[in-house]
């Protein structure tokens, strides 16, 4: 499969929020992530939960687009 090309609004890509943080880690595996449409959160007396959705990390933001292709493909934004 070839890479995607770039989205033309960097920071959404088919219905998937796309974010850019550079945490102070020795990795920069997590750089980039972005969030399903369908995401969905709880936050109780017991912690985050996490109820719907998927967050993807990549390095670079190519690779956080092929993720994301990926991720739709395998079926888990459907």
């Amino acid at each position: 499969m070839s890479a995607p090309a770039l989205a033309v609004d960097m920071w959404t890509y088919k219905g998937w929020s796309i974010s850019a943080d550079y945490p102070p880690i020795p990795t920069r595996a997590f750089d980039w992530s972005a969030t399903s449409p369908d995401y969905d959160a709880d936050c109780d007396q017991d912690g985050f939960h996490r109820c719907a959705g998927q967050t993807l990390h990549a390095a670079t933001y190519e690779d956080l687009l092929q993720a994301i292709e990926d991720a739709i493909v395998d079926g888990v934004d459907a």
